[in-house]
């Protein structure tokens, strides 16, 4: 199967088999994903907002392979301060770049409402000025798309010990 991921202009062609493949093997975040489906703990939520609709797809379909947690999705920042709202997610994945409002916009508006809620904001830029949002803005950090595979499992993984804590 293959999704053709666009960042800005440019189109990179990701095989999804080769993308997941390095997981076949349990890693520590599946395993924390299991044990806390056997001690009935809360599932993690998660909302992936990107204004294209194969990075949220690719982003959902790996979260789901990882960790036994509800994933939400939305196109843009009206829909996402509307999930946000509706849902009450733990982590809200931020793509910086979105059509209208941009993803540091979102996070403003979300956090001033709801500062418990974990902002990560992500981009397909390496950039000293987007990595230096995770000190300028109220997002809880940022993840480069092209480290967003190793990025997403810490994250997640961090965010299952902080549940199972009593």
């Amino acid at each position: 199967m293959k999704y053709i991921i666009a960042c800005q202009k440019r189109i990179s062609y990701v095989f999804v088999e080769e993308w997941f493949a390095k997981d076949e093997v349990e890693s520590p975040v599946i395993a924390m994903s299991k044990t806390q489906q056997q001690k009935n703990l809360p599932k993690l939520k998660v909302l992936v907002v990107d204004d294209m609709a194969s990075m949220r797809m690719l982003v959902t379909e790996y979260l789901r392979r990882i960790a036994n947690i509800v994933i939400r999705e939305a196109g843009n920042g009206d829909e996402a301060i509307s999930q946000v709202k509706e849902f009450s997610p733990d982590i809200v994945l931020m793509d910086i770049s979105l059509a209208g409002m941009s993803g540091v916009e979102v996070t403003r508006k979300i956090k001033s409402d709801f500062p418990n809620i974990r902002i990560y904001l992500f981009s397909a830029y390496d950039v000293d000025e987007y990595r230096d949002l995770k000190y300028d803005s109220p997002c809880d950090g940022f993840i480069q798309k092209s480290r967003l595979k190793t990025e997403l499992q810490q994250m997640i993984q961090t965010e299952l010990e902080r549940k199972d804590v009593p």
